[in-house]
């Protein structure tokens, strides 16, 4: 009789854990590009949910990833670094300095920067975060600086876009 107590405790528990994790029918993440005037550099903050990564980063490392973990760190830069990019109005690829990361329970936040690029009308911005992972995944753009301000949305079938 115990164990199917115990056989019934654990199926209840189950069945609510899928039922929770099955409730997440969306996926938004967010990116800022804003031109900093005084330091003359373009700074750019990504906004993620903190499961969503670590669900994708134990999926692809074949064991658990918790946001809290220095692994954490160096794999979502690696993933950051190999996901979204930046192509100037010359063709060539920006070079985007790592700044640091935030992880957070809810959301982890992303810091990078580009030296000396003042201007962003015309550049191309590839964006695949989390939309290789999850195909209902959207990725909102929003930019800004002192010419141009304005917003692009990247999900699975769209990965590239330019900021005019």
């Amino acid at each position: 009789m115990m164990a199917i107590r115990t056989l019934l405790i654990t199926l209840i528990i189950n069945l609510a854990w899928v039922t929770n994790a099955s409730a997440h029918t969306f996926f938004v993440g967010s990116t800022e590009i804003s031109v900093n005037k005084f330091t003359k550099s373009t700074e750019i903050i990504h906004r993620i949910t903190s499961h969503d990564l670590e669900a994708l980063l134990s999926d692809k490392h074949q064991q658990r990833i918790y946001a809290d973990s220095d692994e954490y760190l160096k794999l979502v830069q690696q993933y950051v670094e190999r996901g979204f990019g930046l192509v100037g109005t010359n063709g060539k690829p920006i070079k985007i300095e790592f700044v640091g990361i935030e992880p957070g329970v809810n959301d982890t936040y992303i810091y990078q920067e580009v030296l000396g690029l003042e201007s962003i009308s015309g550049v191309a911005i590839f964006h695949q975060l989390l939309t290789d992972y999850f195909p209902r995944q959207k990725n909102r753009v929003n930019f800004e600086s002192p010419k141009i301000k304005g917003s692009l949305l990247f999900d699975e079938k769209t990965h590239e876009a330019v900021i005019n």
